[in-house]
């Protein structure tokens, strides 16, 4: 993986659920992603984010258009391949069985082979957690966690994949503030070595804060895609989520002000 980082949606539609007969989320759809960027996907409920993300990540059908990863379309990548590049963090999870949080994470470190280690994934492992604040829940069961706390074990394990582009559907959900900072700082982080995230966020105010570029869906099929600044506009936003937008700088940081049209 010496090549830049690049991901090509040229086109792409998509429909609800995938099927042919469902309606269109978004239609013609384009922008590339390359190294260093964050971008974040964001419109009202039922607009797409989650399937767009999904799409990407080569788990949902896509109805028109392509998507190209290293010119290279995504249909054509074997799937271990292609795990090697991506890793898609999706925004529910389930724990049927008993592990611990270390062992969780760990799943992403031996792809086939989850129960065996070395020492440099141990290293790893580690040094992730930490990051994410989880040293203190590593033994801990999955399945007695609160919801933030399992959160940032769901990003953990997309982190320990170490693929260069980041797929992850509400990774802020269920943080408290402090851990939705703490958040920005380790996308941040990651993006300044060559990688690249994309996420879905409904708080247009830490949207902001992460983001480098923007895809805004309006529910209504349509969608625009570009720098943040160009995209995350009060008029865009107001229109997409049919509220009055306001947009504001307090001691040189830019904030959003939502009120009932």
């Amino acid at each position: 993986m010496n090549e830049p980082l690049r991901m090509d949606i040229d086109g792409v539609t998509l429909r609800a659920g995938g099927h042919c007969a469902g309606r269109v989320l978004l239609r013609g759809l384009g922008f590339t992603v390359n190294a260093g960027e964050r971008w974040v996907v964001l419109g009202p409920n039922g607009a797409g984010k989650s399937s767009l993300l999904a799409a990407m990540a080569a788990v949902f059908p896509i109805d028109a258009g392509r998507i190209v990863l290293q010119r290279r379309p995504l249909a054509q990548w074997p799937a271990p391949a292609l795990a090697d590049w991506r890793a898609w963090c999706p925004q529910f999870w389930l724990d049927p069985f008993p592990a611990t949080v270390r062992e969780t994470a760990a799943l992403a470190r031996r792809r086939g082979a989850w129960w065996s280690s070395n020492g440099d994934d141990d290293a790893r492992l580690g040094q992730v957690l930490d990051e994410l604040e989880l040293t203190g829940l590593a033994d801990a069961d999955v399945r007695r966690l609160s919801g933030g706390e399992r959160q940032r074990v769901a990003v953990a394990t997309a982190l320990l994949q170490d693929a260069p582009l980041l797929l992850l559907d509400e990774p802020a959900s269920h943080l408290d503030l402090a851990h939705q900072q703490l958040l920005l700082e380790v996308l941040g982080r990651w993006t300044a070595s060559a990688r690249a995230v994309v996420a879905s966020v409904h708080d247009i105010n830490l949207a902001w804060d992460l983001a480098t570029h923007a895809v805004l869906l309006d529910g209504r099929g349509s969608a625009v895609a570009g720098a943040r600044e160009a995209v995350m506009t009060p008029a865009r936003l107001s229109e997409a989520f049919d509220v009055s937008v306001e947009r504001v700088e307090i001691c040189g940081q830019t904030r959003f002000w939502v009120g009932r049209r």
